[in-house]
């Protein structure tokens, strides 16, 4: 029956991590356990939502191997409220956990058989790509945002995750792309590593196996990537995670991106981001945050469409030297491309009215936005 002693703070971050998997809504109880078991000097830790797994390893001094389930919010908030350094698991009859402190305190907290927690899909040992973390953190912050919230767009309700290799290269380009139908959002980088006997791949990632992809990025200098039919496998030196696929064919995006500009201006992001957030704040959907923009040589003036319960409106320089024209877009989808951006001056650009507007910056190489126009006829 088990029996160790583990470091606290280990023991709270393997828990921190391990928590957001577990699905609080099901009423399936074993899954809103953690399994908890020790073998070869180490404790391990796995959740499951039944769409992503996520396993983690932490040192441990075992004095008796075993295995069992346990509610993961009562274990987490037990131990984090426990000041001794060391915390000490102690498996009990019929899965009870007891959790001594001291000569004092003690708690015991009922526990499953491990025998039905869903089994940890074997990891493959081959075709791992490596790719820094920062790069996985970033690529993921600049799409999550416009992934569809649409039940009935199941395609688009994730992000597209491509590694490619062109047929005269060694060099690996990683790419995102999201899109909710109104908006789309591509992020790609060439690694400097080259990689001969590396297999592409084109998948499509849940928005919360996304979300935990970008945390565990976060945390590690590197992660090792590859995936199959219907799952990608990430990997770390203490952690894995697995996240189930989303099937179905994401759309040509390539198709979607304007090859030519027409009509294109520069302006200050920061300048812009503000203004916008701040004509946002009279709007009172907060959906809809409809703005007209007013480009003139050298100006453009940012209003409100929405009159409800106020107006503004804004001026501000901009590079712009042709004919005036107007156009009409969602405030907000506009504030979150800006808000992931790196670049001083960002250039937007259209074609016509009907047109998506291109969002792109010089220090943002390997990011585009395309946003939607609205309609400016009813205005």
């Amino acid at each position: 029956m088990l029996k160790l002693t583990a470091e606290k703070e280990k023991l709270i971050s393997a828990l921190s991590k391990a928590l957001p998997i577990v699905d609080k809504k099901t009423i399936m109880t074993i899954i809103n356990n953690v399994l908890v078991y020790a073998k070869d000097e180490k404790l391990i830790i796995e959740a499951t939502d039944l769409e992503i797994s996520f396993r983690t390893i932490i040192p441990a001094e075992i004095k008796e191997e075993g295995s069992l389930t346990i509610n993961a919010r009562k274990l987490y908030e037990i131990i984090k409220e426990i000041s001794e350094p060391k915390i000490i698991l102690e498996e009990l009859e019929n899965y009870w956990l007891r959790i001594p402190v001291g000569e004092k305190a003690e708690y015991t907290i009922a526990g499953l058989a491990p025998d039905e927690f869903p089994k940890f899909r074997p990891f493959p040992q081959k075709g791992l790509i490596p790719i820094p973390g920062k790069i996985i953190k970033d690529l993921v912050e600049r799409t999550i945002f416009s992934v569809s919230y649409d039940d009935s767009k199941y395609a688009l309700s994730g992000i597209l995750m491509q590694i490619e290799k062109q047929e005269d290269q060694a060099n690996m380009t990683i790419r995102m792309v999201s899109s909710d139908g109104h908006r789309l959002n591509l992020a790609e980088v060439t690694l400097d590593e080259e990689y001969e006997a590396q297999e592409p791949f084109s998948v499509i990632i849940l928005r919360k196996g996304a979300n935990e992809l970008k945390k565990l990025a976060d945390q590690n200098e590197q992660l090792l990537l590859t995936a199959d039919d219907k799952f990608l496998y990430v990997k770390t030196d203490n952690d894995q995670l697995v996240i189930r696929l989303i099937e179905g064919s994401f759309p040509d995006y390539s198709a979607i991106i304007p090859k030519e500009k027409n009509r294109s201006f520069s302006f200050n992001r920061k300048e812009v981001l503000s203004a916008l957030k701040r004509i946002s704040i009279v709007i009172q959907d907060p959906s809809y945050k409809g703005i007209k923009a007013s480009i003139s040589p050298n100006m453009i003036k940012l209003e409100s469409l929405d009159k409800k319960i106020g107006q503004a409106e804004e001026k501000m320089e901009t590079g712009y030297s042709g004919e005036p024209f107007e156009m009409a877009f969602n405030a907000r989808y506009l504030i979150e491309v800006l808000q992931v951006m790196n670049s001083d001056t960002v250039e937007l650009s259209f074609n016509d009215e009907d047109s998506p507007i291109v969002v792109e910056g010089e220090d943002d190489k390997g990011f585009v936005a395309l946003i939607m126009p609205m309609s400016l006829e009813d205005e």
